[in-house]
């Protein structure tokens, strides 16, 4: 069963990806909203976004910083902003799952 493979996302790891996904959704809940995310997350968060399918992508020329966002729904988004000033979302679960 898929949620029960082993995780690790930078020099965490995760024994279930819903264990993973649980500490995401502390982390995205925890932070201010449009405020930068600092150290230690910052580094978790660049981590966890090299292990999305399309990480190319998403980090572009680079990773300025991060931050959560309202979205639809009264829900929160991680948001990353890159070196040049263009922004993107991305979707936490993708990353766990990884390139399956």
């Amino acid at each position: 069963m898929a949620k029960s493979k082993p995780v690790t996302i930078g020099d965490k790891s995760y024994a279930t990806q819903a264990e993973a996904n649980a500490f995401i959704k502390e982390l995205l809940n925890s932070q201010q909203l449009r405020k930068p995310i600092a150290e230690p997350h910052h580094s978790f968060l660049l981590s966890l976004l090299s292990l999305h399918p399309r990480a190319k992508e998403k980090i572009g020329v680079g990773v300025k910083h991060f931050t959560v966002e309202p979205a639809m729904g009264g829900t929160r988004c991680f948001y990353v902003t890159r070196v040049d000033g263009t922004r993107d979302d991305f979707a936490t679960k993708k990353c766990v799952r990884g390139r399956e």
